[in-house]
């Protein structure tokens, strides 16, 4: 094979890659958000930003993992599942820092912030 012949296989290559990394975005912004990897398990992130989570209900498949990270400048937070009392509530998360979950089972899985009742999220996990 010739030099030529190899770098015009590396660029039609790189071509195709570029189109699906755009076709995903365009899913990501046609689907409100809600995009799923391409490979893999999903993940998703979700923030606490003006002492409310950023999305406040999300939709992942089953095995997918939730991040939830404090995007505030000085407070600090939890995640408290109440539903489901065998998990207790999750370290304090101060400014930059993030704790996540992976969801394995279909269901609603709605969540509280331990210090700030108020804000409240939900994550629904399809089949």
């Amino acid at each position: 094979m010739s030099a030529g012949a190899g770098r015009g296989r590396r660029r039609a290559a790189e071509t195709r890659a570029k189109r699906a990394s755009t076709t995903r975005v365009l899913a990501a912004v046609l689907l409100g958000g809600y995009a799923l990897a391409a490979a893999g398990a999903q993940s998703v992130d979700v923030r606490m930003q003006g002492e409310r989570f950023v999305p406040a209900e999300i939709q992942v498949k089953a095995g997918a993992t939730v991040r939830w990270l404090n995007a505030e400048k000085r407070t600090s937070h939890s995640l408290i599942f109440p539903e489901e009392k065998h998990l207790p509530e999750t370290a304090r998360l101060f400014p930059g820092e993030s704790w996540s979950r992976t969801f394995d089972s279909a269901g609603r899985y709605p969540y509280v912030c331990g210090p700030h009742p108020e804000m409240k999220g939900v994550v629904v996990v399809l089949p």
